[in-house]
């Protein structure tokens, strides 16, 4: 086994463990989730070698449950990096890579990362739940009232986006967090090590943003600000949290 495959092995096993009890019913019956969340639990981890937030998995995977449920999933995105199954049913699972180092991993064993073209394969899934903690980024944290972080807390007022890349290397833009008592955060260039944001609570908090790329953004509220902008273009909100 090279180094690259056994640090997936190892980070994707000894970051997650065995999730005791049972889950609650799921309301479809395949899940899709990402870093983006603090905690994951998944049957079937999806990695890229050459890129943890991978743009584009170059393969190709159909899920079959024992119910005639079905899904195919073609060059994803790090969005449906983890899976969750419907534990009440049977699952099947066949796969394609298109390209030498993606794979994923099932229970404690690992498929792929070292493929020819066009290699294929089916596999019966083990339902062996495994959780992994994402937890925060002290990165861009200084103790104060405004926290960032890579995941996205339950109480989280700002995402931040960038339309080229799910996990950004630099947001190009500049953010400034000013609440009325004199509370102050500035952001520029930044990671998505700082995708979300949580303000302290009680406080009328104004955030002045400029966008020197056109397909960078943000979220607050659930309106989008940003994702087509010219270079240069600015504004100020408020975020009412008294």
């Amino acid at each position: 086994m090279s180094m690259k495959k056994a640090a997936v092995l190892l980070s994707l096993v000894l970051f997650s463990g065995p999730l005791a009890g049972c889950l609650e019913s799921q309301e479809a019956p395949i899940t899709y989730s990402s870093s983006a969340q603090c905690t994951v639990s998944w049957h079937v981890a999806f990695f890229d070698l050459s890129n943890d937030a991978f743009s584009e998995w170059g393969g190709e995977v159909t899920f079959y449950g024992s119910d005639g449920s079905t899904d195919t999933i073609r060059e994803f995105s790090a969005e449906k990096q983890f899976v969750l199954l419907d534990p009440s049913l049977d699952w099947s699972m066949e796969y394609t890579f298109f390209e030498g180092d993606v794979g994923f991993m099932n229970g404690e064993t690992m498929y792929g990362g070292d493929n020819a073209y066009g290699d294929t394969g089916r596999i019966d899934i083990t339902l062996m739940v495994q959780t992994v903690d994402f937890g925060g980024s002290n990165e861009y944290n200084e103790g104060g009232p405004v926290t960032y972080s890579h995941c996205a807390p339950d109480d989280y007022h700002v995402e931040f986006f960038d339309r080229s890349a799910f996990d950004f290397c630099c947001w190009d833009g500049e953010v400034e967090f000013i609440s009325e008592t004199g509370g102050q955060s500035t952001l520029d260039g930044f990671s998505s090590a700082a995708k979300f944001v949580v303000l302290e609570q009680g406080h009328l908090w104004t955030m002045h943003y400029t966008f020197y790329e056109p397909d960078i953004g943000f979220i607050v509220d659930g309106k989008e600000y940003g994702g087509n902008n010219e270079n240069g273009d600015s504004g100020s909100i408020t975020i009412d949290l008294t």
